[in-house]
């Protein structure tokens, strides 16, 4: 770091909010030896109802980032099977390592372990860290921020400011954007048991009428679960009892004797599904990452591994192009193309999942017809493993995953 003048601390990066996005694009940033300066608002991470589940194609983007020390630090599992269940009966697993195009597996993590073990990793590349921290936007032409942590005070000048601070962004705010925000469709419920008797090693689900639940062990007994839930499910689930009735909801599905013995162990919540995003990704020296620039719908566990296609994006054009400026705008451009590729496939799915009645049934049975003749459906099957690239949320490419242009 290097000394303004009157005391101002002039820096490269100033990246507000020390979760896995802050964490992760302030040690990547530092490794070539950027100035960062990171800000994290909690004295101590706390377990939520959050994402836990990677998919492949964002593990692979943390292997290219180079994070994956951190992440296995964290107590991460390689999970290489996904184990579906019918009539509580095992359906033929699928490997991941059989995909050519990426056979990467899923991998389950704490997410505040996972957010301890990437702060603590910034603060060893030499990111200076305040934390618990508050800020106050000086001026915001030529950026200005007053830091505050205990009986600290400094006040920063940094060339770029990184929004990474969750939904209730701060830094949204400065820049003057909103969070616009899709209609909900239905609900995601999230608990961790222990006295779980599934095998280590692999993902399980199971569909029912109006949901499915995953659950992603994570050794010992102890396991994660997540219920997708219709209103009506939801609301059966939800109150005083909810934990116990979240058991028997994952009971009813899953292979007999598997949560006769599980217990509540954290917290059991339940979260609107609703994509979220932001009306502007980059403004002047502004630029917003992870669930600050725009959550996916949680149902379909994309959230971190969007995080670390953010990350990857925002650090490779920040070297790569000639002027921040012109960075930050096309981070915005392809932010905005991934990301509406997972939102339109979520509310696809949604439909398959969680919608009831003849028409739905209907809607199912089709989709059955089509992924007979194309397994793949048109590459969204695939988008768990590979991501969202190059592929299509057209008219004749929603037609084509619901199989309507069946002869």
């Amino acid at each position: 770091m290097f000394a303004g003048s009157s005391n101002v601390i002039g820096v490269d990066v100033l990246i507000i909010g020390g979760g896995v996005a802050g964490s992760s694009l302030a040690s990547v940033l530092a490794a070539p030896g950027l100035e960062v300066v990171l800000v994290e608002r909690e004295a101590e991470f706390r377990d939520k109802v959050r994402g836990e589940g990677l998919h492949p194609w964002g593990y692979r983007e943390v292997k290219t980032l180079g994070l994956d020390g951190p992440l296995f630090a964290a107590g991460a599992k390689e999970l290489p099977v996904w184990q579906l269940y019918t009539d509580r009966k095992p359906d033929e697993p699928f490997l991941w390592e059989s995909d050519p195009v990426n056979p990467l597996p899923e991998v389950t993590v704490s997410h505040p372990a996972l957010q301890d073990a990437l702060i603590a990793e910034a603060a060893r590349r030499g990111v200076r860290v305040f934390r618990p921290a508050r800020t106050l936007l000086v001026q915001a032409i030529t950026p200005e921020v007053e830091i505050t942590s205990g009986d600290e005070s400094v006040s920063i000048r940094p060339r770029l400011i990184v929004g990474a601070d969750g939904r209730a962004s701060t830094v949204r705010k400065w820049m003057g954007a909103k969070l616009v925000r899709d209609p909900r469709h239905h609900w995601l419920g999230g608990a961790l048991f222990d006295r779980v008797d599934l095998a280590e090693g692999a993902t399980h689900g199971a569909n029912f009428t109006g949901g499915r639940t995953f659950i992603f062990p994570r050794g010992d007994g102890v396991a994660r679960a997540y219920l997708v839930a219709s209103d009506e499910i939801a609301a059966r689930v939800q109150g005083s009892e909810r934990a116990q009735r979240f058991i028997e909801r994952c009971a009813s599905v899953m292979p007999l004797g598997s949560f006769g013995s599980a217990r509540s162990s954290g917290p059991v919540a339940f979260l609107p599904n609703n994509d979220v995003w932001s009306t502007v990704l980059a403004r002047g020296p502004f630029v917003l990452i992870g669930d600050a620039a725009g959550a996916n719908d949680p149902s379909l566990g994309q959230g971190l591994s969007l995080v670390f296609r953010d990350v990857r994006e925002l650090h490779d054009l920040l070297g790569e192009r000639k002027t921040w400026a012109s960075a930050l705008a096309e981070f915005e451009k392809r932010r905005r193309v991934y990301f509406e590729v997972l939102r339109v496939h979520a509310k696809w799915t949604a439909e398959l999942t969680v919608d009831t009645g003849i028409e739905a049934d209907m809607k199912r049975e089709k989709v059955e017809q089509a992924r007979e003749l194309d397994p793949t459906a048109g590459g969204f099957a695939m988008i768990f493993s590979r991501g969202p690239d190059d592929l299509k949320t057209d008219e004749s490419s929603r037609a084509y995953f619901f199989g309507e242009d069946l002869v």
